[in-house]
């Protein structure tokens, strides 16, 4: 495979194994492998890398030595560095200025042709031999302007040939060419399962694909951001720190227009902890350009082209998102956890499927040079290989609810089936089981966001089924996510059991149960929570035993309990913290069933703060609490009398099915929960 790959694409591969460990790791990729490819032979490669190694070392100016090297070039009138060249076209003086930032300067003179030779030097930057002179005579609007470049030599290759690329796709088969993609983009294939690389290809779509919407979490040390700081020079990582509507779309004070309009993609990486100045009017910003590719800012109405993505992390429990998760926009923050914001992602990439990073990751085989494969990307996005598809299949809701496959939903799978066409198609030849696999793929990306949509938003989304029709072969189908019953869900009991009872809660937006179990055994009168019980909910716990203390006699309970048994008190699924006071009720129950050793019904569930006079108080979220009750199959919820007026908003069907008994005091709820011998 590697000889046929050197043979078909001769000069444009190089062995990946080569460029881990160098030693000059702060180089970004493509650097690394223009200078391994340029300079170092296959047979004498260890005594080339250590020529190239020690000119980098010479040539590269470290931050700490800025000040040094900028004596050096005055004192000398000449010096060459590595180094990223940045230009830019300051109108007012008709001048081109170039920023060197490893010699913290941002009045470089730079030369009109140098600029016209790599207009890239303008989008962003190249990275080069710069050679550099000193003069003092330089002077502009009054001040000494003494560096300038005299020559540079891009590590980057500036030309390509999309048509070649594309005729020579031909003579790999898709497994072949899969394979040689993973290699490229720096990772080994053997060490992942065919959907693993389909996944981590999908990394690579919004390279190639504009305007494509992607969310990506995932563990830790995935390589989350891996790709678009090694492979592209045409993306830019924002990693935590400050984003801004002029650093990202347009500055209003000087009409420079920002990433999003300069690059092929913008990829905020930690995005729980990334500093949105204005975050509102950030996220209403955003929203329009998700949506037809354009924002205003002022009088003016910019169309640009740049990807969005967005990375974070996530918990798992096993091979799948933590159950704490209701669902699965949770670690973005609270202020992008906007419907319509969400609405507009075409595809959630499952990163907990992706294999975290090890030195075993790494590609050991040949794959494309950094800087010719960053090109073709970006050249990608110019062609169309969706449209000659379009004719071979529809997109369908095989729920074939009142909603339908909306607008935005087509627009996702287009998106991101015509991606995954251009990477591994590219010379438009598939067949229908290969083009089954991209749609399914693509429904999978978007069914992820219309799950999501649904748990916020039941009223709104619908839970659609997306899938596709064959025509060909007149067949439906439609994906299997592995994660898409992945709802915190709690077990009811089987039978009613002695301390074992149901309480409900809010987390976030969204009702959930609590299973309790209480156990009282011999001991000194000590009150044990367990299963990441917090402050409020122990206060609870309090007085539920003071009230259980104080009427004893009333509930047939030994006085002295309280110096001869202990009570545990166990909230189930110990990871997640549990806090509030509304499972009083559900607290009192257990305790007295414990000590009674009467079993608690187990087909109810109950909600209610507790006095230590055995008063039962209102509480919150009562409607997403009894819709969580309905979820589970709960037959009757005991709620406060006080909430029942909260409850006529609820569907008519939900209030028809589920049971609503209203209680003031906690002998009320003991009397509907308690299965009392006959």
């Amino acid at each position: 495979m590697n000889q046929k790959l050197k043979e078909v694409f001769r000069g444009k591969v190089v062995n990946k194994a080569h460029t881990i460990n160098t030693g000059v790791d702060e180089f970004p990729r493509y650097v690394l492998e223009y200078l391994i490819d340029n300079y170092c032979a296959e047979e004498s490669f260890h005594e080339d890398m250590e020529k190239v190694v020690r000119r980098l070392k010479e040539t590269f100016v470290y931050g700490a030595e800025a000040e040094k090297i900028r004596h050096y070039i005055r004192e000398n009138r000449s010096h060459s560095v590595i180094a990223s060249l940045e230009a830019r076209l300051v109108e007012t003086e008709d001048k081109y200025w170039a920023t060197i930032s490893a010699i913290n300067e941002n009045f470089v003179n730079i030369p009109e042709s140098i600029v016209r030779q790599y207009p890239m030097l303008l989008s962003g930057g190249m990275w080069g031999t710069i050679d550099l002179t000193y003069d003092e005579t330089e002077v502009h609007n009054k001040k000494i302007r003494p560096f300038k470049v005299t020559g540079f030599t891009p590590f980057q290759v500036t030309i390509i040939n999309l048509d070649e690329y594309i005729e020579k796709r031909a003579e790999f088969t898709a497994e072949e060419w899969i394979d040689i993609l993973i290699n490229s983009c720096g990772l080994e294939p053997s060490k992942m399962t065919r959907r693993q690389k389909l996944l981590y290809l999908c990394r690579c779509i919004p390279l190639v694909e504009t305007n494509v919407n992607l969310i990506e979490l995932a563990p830790r040390e995935t390589g989350k951001t891996y790709l678009y700081r090694n492979i592209s020079y045409y993306a830019h990582v924002l990693s935590g720190g400050k984003a801004t509507p002029a650093q990202l779309f347009i500055n209003l004070n000087t009409g420079r227009i920002g990433e999003v309009g300069v690059r092929d993609a913008v990829v905020f990486d930690e995005i729980a902890n990334t500093d949105f100045t204005d975050p509102k009017a950030f996220v209403s910003i955003m929203q329009g350009f998700m949506q037809d590719a354009k924002f205003s800012r002022g009088k003016k109405e910019i169309l640009a082209f740049g990807s969005l993505v967005f990375v974070g992390n996530i918990d798992v429990q096993g091979d799948l998102p933590h159950e704490k998760y209701y669902q699965l926009f949770e670690p973005l923050p609270d202020f992008l956890q906007v419907i319509a914001f969400l609405d507009r992602i075409h595809a959630y990439l499952p990163g907990w499927e992706i294999p975290k990073l090890t030195p075993s990751s790494y590609a050991k085989d040949y794959g494309f040079i950094t800087d010719y494969f960053c090109e073709i990307l970006h050249e990608l996005r110019r062609i169309d290989l969706l449209s000659p598809t379009r004719s071979r299949f529809e997109l369908i809701d095989l729920a074939k609810t009142t909603q339908g496959v909306s607008g935005r939903d087509q627009r996702a799978i287009m998106k991101t089936s015509s991606g995954l066409l251009k990477l591994i198609y590219p010379h438009g030849k598939i067949s229908d089981a290969e083009l089954e696999e991209i749609l399914l793929l693509s429904c999978e990306l978007r069914q992820r966001v219309r799950d999501q949509l649904h748990l916020m938003a039941p009223g709104e989304y619908d839970r659609i089924k997306l899938g596709v029709h064959m025509k060909e072969s007149n067949k439906n189908i439609a994906p299997t996510l592995p994660d898409s019953d992945r709802v915190q869900k709690v077990t009811l009991p089987k039978e009613p059991t002695v301390g074992e009872v149901i309480g409900l809660a809010v987390v976030i937006d969204h009702g959930c149960l609590l299973h309790f179990e209480m156990q009282a055994t011999k001991g000194s009168g000590r009150i044990v929570p367990l299963g990441s019980i917090q402050r409020v909910m122990r206060e609870s716990i309090e007085a539920a035993a003071q009230y259980v203390k104080a009427k004893h006699a009333d509930l047939g309970i030994d006085g002295e309990w309280r110096k001869n048994y202990d009570v545990a008190v166990l909230a189930t699924f110990m990871g997640i913290p549990k806090e509030g006071p509304s499972a009083g009720i559900t607290i009192v129950t257990g305790i007295v069933s414990a000590l009674k050793g009467i079993p608690v019904r187990n087909d109810l569930a109950m909600t209610g703060e507790i006095t230590i006079m055995g008063k039962v108080l209102p509480v919150g979220g009562i409607q997403q609490k009894i819709r969580a009750a309905f979820d589970a199959g709960i037959k009757e919820v005991i709620i406060p009398k006080d909430n029942l007026k909260d409850v006529q908003l609820l569907p008519k069907s939900i209030l028809d099915t589920i049971i609503l008994s209203p209680v003031e005091k906690i002998e009320d709820v003991l009397k509907k929960a308690l299965i009392t011998p006959s």
